[in-house]
């Protein structure tokens, strides 16, 4: 029997919290940030690259900033300063550009190519057919991204229906609560509809903070 990678089961385990992939960048980028600041701030070869890129993104810088260690990100943003004045101090004409992608979009890139692949190359086990019936599925936009990485049309066809389907309970609680927040019905106590609005959200547009 081969042993499964503990991809797969990290994979299995995300099925609980809404869409998997997003919540799997999500903790991966949350580690890496942590990581990063209490162990890897000082790192030569990062701090290197962190000049080529001029530190993060706009999402992942604000990201970091709420993790917390303002010493860390202090002598990151110290060092960037002191490059971007230097660069001013030569040639005003030409500022600092990005020659790299940001560290941790690089990551969110890679992580999610992984998955993507540990997904389809897992999607007929029933062990986590099993489990995908009784989830939330997949977010839109990571829906139509498996979709592009796949070429296997029957293996897209039941992504599809199982989709189609997880789409049509929502919808139909969704229509639920609507009806349950006019006044004439509004005494009725709430059931699974209660929060359908937020889960439309974030099947729509994918997790908080998640790049798409």
């Amino acid at each position: 029997m081969e042993t499964k990678h503990i991809a797969f089961f990290n994979l299995l385990e995300a099925l609980k919290e809404n869409c998997p992939i997003c919540f799997l960048l999500r903790k991966n980028i949350d580690k890496s940030m942590r990581d990063f600041l209490y162990e890897r701030v000082n790192d030569s070869l990062l701090r290197q690259k962190l000049r080529r890129s001029l530190g993060f993104c706009n999402r992942h810088a604000w990201q970091l900033q709420k993790i917390g260690s303002s010493s860390g990100q202090a002598i990151i943003y110290q060092d960037l300063l002191e490059l971007i004045l230097g660069k001013i101090k030569i040639d005003s004409r030409k500022l600092v550009e990005r020659k790299e992608l940001c560290l941790f979009c690089k990551e969110e890139n890679d992580t999610l190519e992984h998955y993507t692949q540990i997904f389809w190359r897992n999607f007929n086990e029933p062990e986590f057919i099993s489990q995908y019936k009784k989830s939330f599925g997949v977010c839109f936009p990571h829906l139509t991204l498996l979709i592009k990485k796949n070429k296997n049309s029957k293996q897209i066809a039941e992504l599809l229906s199982l989709e189609r389907e997880k789409i049509s309970e929502l919808n139909r609680n969704l229509k639920e609560f609507i009806r349950k927040c006019d006044w004439r019905f509004s005494k009725e106590e709430l059931g699974k509809e209660k929060d359908a609005w937020i889960k439309a959200i974030e099947k729509i547009t994918g997790k908080e903070g998640i790049f798409l």
